[in-house]
């Protein structure tokens, strides 16, 4: 069997899996990646832990990639080898499938003050000013990932009992509260929704009434960043601000 044959039932099993299309996307991107390294028609029982670790080298070496991104390739191209070892393609020690060390930035929550900064851009005035500022909300009190933003619905909202449904990253789903603020912003928010004629059961909506994508929360972001003192801010900021702020407030 070759590697290209090998990656070809791989992807199925993920699909099978009932992985997300982000997550398919990013074995296809990330693997095709590795099979033009290693060539596609290589027998998949000749892949061994050197394969891997030159790998690693040559995206280090031959791209414009620092070692963190080298590492979120290499990771998916871990995955592909330990399903290979599972299910009996190849025979290698397995607990040697080291990723490249890379030094990672301290990541500095937001302060009180950046919070209130980044809250401040937009306001309830408009639909869409009441929908970022709902989007940017939810990130903080909840931990959303970027994801998690897209796929929420509007059932989804517990207004009762003030928590969130979330599905999460491999079709887990969790439970997540809620405070005060971010029900009376979210209630705003559906006011906007319940004047207008859109039959969609997502939550965030764009103003052609379709449903948000990662590119419309990235293009949030983007036009943020151009903000002066929110420069370092990024989705999943929020998301390290609230874990953050969620543990000082046990002490």
């Amino acid at each position: 069997m070759t590697v290209n044959d090998a990656y070809i039932i791989f992807m199925q099993e993920q699909k099978f899996r009932g992985n997300s299309e982000y997550t398919l996307s990013y074995y296809e991107r990330c693997l095709k990646m590795f099979l033009d390294f290693c060539g596609s028609d290589l027998d998949v029982e000749d892949l061994d832990i050197m394969i891997f670790k030159s790998y690693q080298l040559y995206v280090s070496e031959s791209r414009e990639i620092n070692k963190i991104s080298v590492r979120t390739y290499a990771r998916a191209v871990k995955v592909f080898y330990r399903w290979l070892y599972f299910e009996n393609f190849i025979d290698i020690d397995i607990n040697r499938l080291n990723l490249m060390k890379a030094n990672k930035d301290v990541i500095v929550p937001l302060s009180d003050n950046e919070v209130k900064q980044l809250l401040n851009l937009y306001s309830n005035n408009s639909v869409m000013g009441c929908r970022n500022k709902t989007i940017l909300m939810l990130m903080l009190d909840c931990g959303l990932r970027l994801g998690e933003v897209v796929n929420l619905k509007i059932h989804d909202v517990d207004f009762n009992n003030r928590y969130l449904v979330i599905n999460g990253k491999g079709s887990k789903q969790r439970v997540v509260p809620f405070g005060s603020s971010s029900l009376n912003q979210i209630k705003c928010y559906l006011n906007y929704l319940s004047s207008s004629s859109s039959a969609s059961s997502s939550l965030f909506l764009t103003q052609k009434s379709t449903p948000v994508t990662r590119n419309t929360i990235k293009m949030l972001f983007a036009r943020i960043k151009k903000n002066k003192g929110l420069e370092r801010v990024y989705p999943h900021l929020l998301r390290h601000t609230f874990a953050t702020n969620f543990i000082l407030a046990l002490y």
